[in-house]
């Protein structure tokens, strides 16, 4: 790891965009290439009411425009699953009685624009600063901050580390409207492979509660 940070840190400036437009137009015609993605994350929420971070890992499943989800194995049995229209959140580690169902969401962390959010036509919607370089799971990254230029985005502000060798995303931090900080680390990244139906759907178990808010 150490050696990685060391190269990118070193590398020519000719290897690497150095500005924002640049770095993103390359995670824009990565995001275009996709068809799905399969990647192991690690998530950390911070919310500064609630005291320590909350850390979670598990698999992440994208099928653009309307397949998302996350299946947690830490806390184990978790999901996040939008199977085309609905979004269920189903915790039994927490409230194993209920999953909470509302309509598929079209933007934030539990999307499936999860990317597309953030680097299909950004300049349109965001203020966008170059915010240097970093390493993430072995990959040479750079850093984009993204300032949503409408309130419609349900964030204030997000950084973006883009893979210099594919394009692809492999960090989000993401600063929520209520102040609450989101980092999702993809640790892996499979793209373009075939998710199974089941994955990307959700099936009540039996005795829980549907609720809709």
């Amino acid at each position: 790891m150490k050696a990685a940070l060391l190269a990118a840190l070193l590398a020519p400036p000719s290897l690497l965009a150095q500005d924002a437009p640049t770095a993103l137009a390359h995670a824009e015609r990565a995001y275009h290439a996709l068809r799905t993605v399969r990647a192991q994350f690690d998530q950390t929420i911070t919310n500064p009411m609630l005291g320590a971070p909350e850390v979670s890992h598990g698999t992440l499943y994208l099928a653009p425009p309307d397949r998302f989800a996350m299946r947690f194995t830490d806390p184990a049995g978790d999901r996040i699953v939008v199977d085309g229209r609905w979004l269920w959140a189903y915790t039994p580690s927490t409230v194993p009685g209920q999953v909470i169902r509302q309509p598929m969401p079209t933007a934030g962390a539990t999307t499936p624009n999860l990317f597309a959010q953030f680097v299909d036509r950004p300049l349109d919607r965001y203020e966008a600063t170059y915010a240097g370089r970093d390493v993430v799971a072995g990959d040479s990254v750079e850093l984009v901050t993204l300032v949503p230029t409408t309130a419609e985005l349900p964030f204030r502000s997000a950084t973006i580390a883009i893979a210099h060798a594919t394009g692809w995303l492999r960090r989000l931090a993401i600063v929520e409207t209520s102040g609450q900080r989101r980092t999702l680390v993809l640790t892996t990244f499979s793209p373009n492979v075939t998710i199974p139906p089941a994955e990307v759907s959700f099936t009540v178990p039996r005795g829980v509660r549907i609720v809709t808010p």
